[in-house]
Formats: C-alpha cells, structure tokens, sequence
C-alpha cells in the first residue's frame, strides 16, 4: 500500500512557512536526533534529550501551543507523544494537540488566535 500524502517535513515547512508570514513567534524543537553513533545518543541522553516532546511551540495570544504533527496518511503517535500531549494539557495556559498535516496545524493556532 502506498502513501501519496505529504512527508511530516513537508508538512512541517507548510506550518512554520504560514507562521512565518503571519508573523507569529514560534519554533520548531529539534528532537529528531536519528544517529547511528551511539556516543551522540548518550550526549543527547544526557543534555535532555526525551522522547515525545512535541514538534512545534508556538506563543498565541491565549498561551502557549504545542503542536505534535503528524503526516495526513499514516502517521502514528507514540505513548511518549501522548503522554506530553496529555501532560502539557494541565497545565494553565497550555494547548497541546496532534495534527494531522500542516492545514489542521493552522487550524488549531488559528482557534487560539
């Protein structure tokens, strides 16, 4: 089975491209830190590096926004994922959700807008 849908890095431009022009302070949290090397893993283990933490954080006027995004066909959230999703939610000021491809992404800061 094949899936046509857009890679999350194509996604992922989408969103911070629309966050961009919209002039909106965010970033992308780098924790995609694939590496065969494994004294690299043990430095990022030990600098901080956990996994799920969501991809974007972006500062609305409501508080902060944590999006996990995920490509539209086959993108799968992780325990990790959902238990920063679920914690970042009980926290005062904070939305956090999955979305599925840069358009639901857009959608949600726009509710938070």
């Amino acid at each position: 089975m094949r899936n046509d849908s857009p890679k999350e890095y194509e996604e992922a431009v989408v969103l911070a491209d629309w966050l961009r022009i919209k002039g909106i302070k965010f970033s992308h949290l780098a924790q995609e830190t694939f590496t065969r090397s494994w004294g690299t893993k043990m430095k990022n283990k030990r600098m901080g590096v956990n996994p799920g933490v969501p991809d974007f954080l972006v500062i609305t006027p409501k508080g902060l926004c944590f999006i996990e995004l995920k490509r539209i066909k086959g993108g799968v959230v992780s325990p990790e994922q959902r238990e920063w999703i679920d914690s970042l939610n009980n926290l005062p000021g904070v939305e956090a959700r999955v979305c599925k491809g840069a358009g639901e992404g857009i959608s949600f800061i726009e509710e938070l807008l």
